[in-house]
């Protein structure tokens, strides 16, 4: 072979070839990367999801049943005023700071206590929260710290397709996360039906003011119009007939606007009389019989692949220096 062929080939080399003449160093840091992955997940206590799954009852229940004549125009009106049934604002409520609030004085069966201070004195940290505990300068204070588990833990996935809810509880007692996700659905149930009701009785007030504005104007353009019916028989002159004309018409146009407010306050006082408001609930909340987490096997792949990456990188960067300091 000639001398410059020899010396090309010999410059030549692949990224595959070169990592794979350093198998023993991938071969002790996946090792490394295992074990750190159970070193960690045992650490970690166990935790268990709990979920329900609801959906707002309003197309399926006719809440205005007994309405008569006008129970279906009614009934349209509730449909169309979706407001707090929109799955959305089910997910603000959830993580709202006083619905955590609210959850802190939960009682949690079986331990004589609220959830606020279940998490307290029964809730196991991590080995490493403790280390990082004792060494940090940490200014939360107690208080916030239970605010920031008891956010952590409640979860909720909204699906605007199909107008569905799925609640869910973590914790590290498979009881607790059952019993807390049922209560998370009674209390978010309550807040909606105390803001629904609120709502209501606001809209039958607004309604309630603007039939009355709308009666005022239409008994002041009918007395306008009556006045100068009476007061102009004798309709010859053609601006007496134009004025004629134009009070006839505002007459017509506050009555309508009249109808059409009487209609409205009839609408909102039928929705404050048959009020409801309740959850099909498509899934019961069940005791989960297997954790949520720590994932051994999802800690050892990213482990892995962490360390795949690391030592590439160390073999290329090696093979690389090497060569710079011949070329030196």
């Amino acid at each position: 072979m000639p001398a410059d062929q020899s010396s090309h080939s010999q410059g030549s080399w692949s990224a595959w070839s070169e990592c794979t003449r350093h198998w023993r160093a991938y071969v002790l840091a996946w090792a490394v990367a295992i074990a750190a992955a159970f070193v960690i997940c045992a650490g970690i206590p166990n935790t268990y999801s709990a979920q329900v799954k609801i959906a707002d009852e309003h197309k399926e229940s006719d809440l205005l049943l007994g309405l008569n004549a006008f129970a279906s125009w009614a009934k349209g009106a509730i449909n169309e005023r979706q407001g707090v049934r929109l799955p959305d604002v089910y997910y603000r409520l959830v993580t709202s700071p006083s619905f955590i609030d609210e959850m802190k004085h939960v009682r949690v069966e079986g331990y004589g206590t609220d959830y606020y201070h279940y998490i307290l004195r029964h809730h196991k940290p991590s080995w490493w929260q403790q280390f990082a505990k004792a060494f940090s300068s940490d200014t939360l204070t107690e208080e916030e710290r239970v605010t920031e588990i008891i956010r952590g833990s409640i979860r909720s996935k909204v699906s605007s397709k199909y107008g569905t809810i799925v609640l869910q509880v973590t914790d590290q007692d498979p009881l607790v996360a059952a019993m807390l996700v049922d209560s998370v659905r009674q209390h978010l149930q309550h807040r909606l039906v105390e803001h629904s009701r609120l709502r209501a009785f606001r809209d039958l007030m607004t309604a309630a003011s603007k039939m009355e504005q709308a009666k005022q104007r239409y008994e002041k353009a009918r007395d306008e119009y009556t006045r100068f019916a009476d007061t102009h028989a004798d309709l010859s002159s053609p601006k007496a007939s134009s004025m004629e004309d134009h009070l006839l018409k505002e007459y017509e146009h506050t009555f309508e606007s009249y109808s059409r407010e009487c209609e409205q306050y009839i609408r909102a006082k039928a929705i404050v009389d048959k009020f409801s408001f309740k959850f099909a609930v498509l899934k019961n909340a069940t005791v989960p019989h297997q954790s949520a987490g720590p994932s051994t096997f999802g800690y050892s792949l990213a482990f892995l692949f962490l360390a795949t990456v690391f030592v590439s990188w160390w073999a290329l960067g090696l093979r690389k220096y090497k060569e710079y300091k011949t070329k030196a």
